[in-house]
Formats: C-alpha cells, sequence, structure tokens
C-alpha cells in the first residue's frame, strides 16, 4: 500500500503475520514485532495493536508502547479471533473506555472466540465477555 494511506489510518490491528506483509514483508518474516510496529508508526499509522495471539497484544501509539496479557484458554479454532478482537475493542473504545483497558476487552473477546469451532458460533455473547474481562486478573484493573 502507499504510504500516503497509512496516514489516514487512526488506529491498525494486524495480527504478526498481517503487520509483516503490510510492511511488504514475508508472514514469517523473523524480525521483531516491536520494531515493525514503529514501522508503521513512522509511516503515519496513529495507533498499532498488533495481536500476537498467546502473546497478547501489543499497542503503540503516543502514550503508549506495552503489551496486554492474553487469557490462558484451551484453543479449540482461532477462526475468527481477530473479527472477534475487533469487535471488542470497537465496542470498548465506543463506551469510552482507555485504550489499554479497551485492548484487554477485545483480547478477551477474541479469546473466547478460540474456545469454540467455527465463525459465528464462536462469538462471545457480552455477559461472556464481560465475565471473562472482570475475572481474569491480567484483564480486570
Amino acid at each position: 500500500m502507499p504510504d500516503e494511506i497509512f496516514a489516514n489510518v487512526d488506529v491498525l490491528t494486524p495480527n504478526e503475520s498481517e503487520l509483516r506483509i503490510l510492511l511488504g514483508l514475508p508472514a514469517d518474516a523473523p524480525a521483531s514485532t516491536r520494531d515493525l510496529a514503529v514501522q508503521l508508526r513512522q509511516r503515519g499509522v496513529g495507533t498499532v495493536v498488533v495481536t500476537m495471539g498467546r502473546n497478547g497484544a501489543l499497542i503503540l501509539s503516543d502514550q503508549y508502547d506495552v503489551v496486554v496479557p492474553s487469557a490462558p484458554i484451551a484453543v479449540v479454532d482461532t477462526t475468527g479471533a481477530g473479527d472477534a478482537f475487533n469487535a471488542g475493542l470497537a465496542v470498548a473504545l465506543a463506551e469510552g473506555r482507555e485504550l489499554p483497558d479497551a485492548v484487554r476487552y477485545a483480547a478477551a473477546s477474541g479469546a473466547i472466540a478460540c474456545t469454540r469451532l467455527g465463525v459465528i458460533p464462536s462469538l462471545g455473547r457480552r455477559a461472556e465477555v464481560d465475565a471473562l474481562f472482570q475475572t481474569n486478573s491480567g484483564y480486570a484493573r
């Protein structure tokens, strides 16, 4: 993609493979995820949130440089986890949560999606996401 597109992006949420592809690298390039996220910010992206599976989610912005932990779950199927993460992030940001809490909420939503087969059946209901967010010490404040 042309660099001018990145300057119009407020929040970008790639997974680690997508991050590499966005920068013109092979999906499995052995580069530091944080260093690559810095490169996206240098191209104009306001906030980069890289989902890293069991390793959590990296937030990189003017205000934050932090990894939010993932929930300890038994993974059944990761299909749809990114969609669930983005839905949870959108809900949390729309509710006015600060970015780290919004990413924690998104991570809870993505984690629930990994516990069941399929995309639609795996999406967590609000009560499930709220419960994981509240009961997992890695999420609740």
